[in-house]
């Protein structure tokens, strides 16, 4: 047969060893793992020669802002920045304006991603107090995964204090979904606030301001809870080794709980961007140098479960208001999150391959129901690939970003990187290549569905 597709001589990354092979892909499926070398046809050859093919990375955590404010970030260029990085799937947080509270609002952000995403998508859900009614109807429409916060989130988003955390809980559960949480105390970090808010801001003085036990103390009561209600539990962008620990202990007497992570907490600590100003606010806080080595040993072991970017570029005016301490939390992070933590990882942090594609893909695509569909290399699944060269350094700029907002004064500006994305493909289409946007909108398709 003639394939649509084939990349060959390629290190690719399957579920148990690192093969050199030919992958070929035929009708949006990975139609077989070859024998590199096996002579076959293809419409289209892609020499793979010394690089590596990863499952498509799955973002457990973006924000595109839509609907929201014009000059934000959006679903049409979040989602080529996405393809940039090596995504193939994203996960669109539900904390748009209005929120993703009910059906109709959950089939307006659908119908949006359906016309303007270059990647598939995945939207999730809101879990807001007085607002639980509307769960089984989101369900039922096609959401899995339902989002709380336990700290202030604006006006349009309340967050949900303890009878809320348990109501929601119990209503997720009927439906047999996934209740996630954004965690820290606010009562911890309102009383703070007062204390500190008289200083000039610094990264140092956020993480004091939300401190790392105000995270931990918000992860305690919703394992709780978790635990009361036998609801699975999905912790958002977990900072602190401290919150692995104590997940692994309810784990122990069978807590359904999975931990997500993020690169900046990963890469950065308020030591090294002491200078960065409001750049480096995101919530909760980048934390100490060595709490952020303490994580790594964590994604080592498989505690924290997988990689989300928290995507959210705001704009120099957004992180720049009359009172520093009223800046957004968020940052880019979506076209550069893939190549700067697998190279962490692997050159310095001793992982392998086949750790790196369970944190970036397939521990997300097992939990939120996409797997083996989505996040492997295997025959039958979705032809989603990140082809990475390991060793082509280059310097990266918010400046040649596909994101509606590029704003340069975010970290990893200028940071040299040698693992580059040279392709992304998604459902056996290139999506991205060098430099290069290659489909058009609207090619994006919502995961798990035909």
């Amino acid at each position: 047969m003639e394939y649509d597709l084939l990349i060959k001589n390629v290190n690719a990354v399957l579920e148990d060893e690192v093969k050199k092979a030919d992958i070929a892909v035929f009708n949006e499926k990975i139609a077989g793992i070859l024998e590199a070398g096996t002579k076959a046809e293809a419409r289209k050859v892609i020499d793979g020669t010394g690089r590596y093919l990863l499952p498509g990375g799955i973002d457990t955590h973006s924000h595109f802002f839509e609907p929201g404010p014009d000059y934000r970030e959006d679903v049409y260029h979040g989602t080529q920045a996405a393809a940039m990085g090596g995504f193939t799937t994203v996960m669109d947080m539900p904390n748009t304006d209005p929120p993703v509270d009910d059906e109709a609002n959950y089939e307006k952000k659908k119908n949006r991603f359906s016309e303007r995403a270059h990647v598939d998508f995945f939207l999730w859900g809101a879990a807001l107090p007085g607002k639980l009614d509307h769960i089984p109807r989101l369900k039922e429409a096609g959401v899995s995964v339902f989002k709380a916060f336990t700290t202030y989130a604006g006006e349009t988003y309340p967050y949900s204090e303890s009878c809320q955390i348990y109501e929601g809980m119990k209503k997720v559960r009927e439906v047999n979904g996934i209740y996630a949480v954004h965690a820290e105390n606010e009562n911890i970090i309102a009383e703070l606030r007062k204390r500190y808010e008289t200083h000039p801001w610094s990264p140092k003085l956020h993480d004091r301001a939300r401190p790392w036990y105000g995270e931990l103390a918000a992860i305690n009561e919703a394992a709780f809870w978790s635990g009361i209600t036998k609801c699975p539990l999905h912790i958002c962008h977990m900072s602190i080794p401290e919150g692995a620990e104590l997940v692994n202990k309810m784990r122990t007497f069978g807590a359904d709980i999975t931990v997500e992570t993020c690169p900046h907490y990963l890469l950065c600590n308020y030591e090294d961007l002491a200078d960065a100003g409001t750049f480096a606010m995101v919530n909760p806080p980048i934390r100490s140098r060595e709490r952020m080595d303490r994580l790594w040993r964590y994604v080592a072991d498989g505690s924290i479960n997988y990689m989300g970017t928290d995507h959210a570029p705001y704009t120099r005016e957004d992180k720049h208001p009359r009172n520093l301490w009223d800046a957004p939390g968020g940052g880019p992070n979506i076209d550069i999150a893939i190549p700067m933590v697998l190279e962490e990882g692997i050159r310095n942090r001793g992982l392998d391959f086949l750790q790196m594609a369970e944190f970036f893909s397939t521990n997300a695509a097992k939990r939120f129901g996409l797997y083996p569909k989505k996040g492997v290399i295997r025959t039958g699944a979705d032809a989603d690939f990140i082809l990475m060269d390991m060793d082509r350094p280059w310097i990266y700029t918010r400046k040649n970003s596909f994101s509606k907002t590029r704003e340069t004064g975010f970290p990893y500006e200028g940071r040299r990187i040698r693992c580059h994305v040279e392709a992304t493909i998604v459902r056996g289409k290139i999506v991205y290549r060098e430099g290069r946007i290659t489909t058009e909108a609207g090619y994006g398709r919502l995961a798990g569905h035909n």
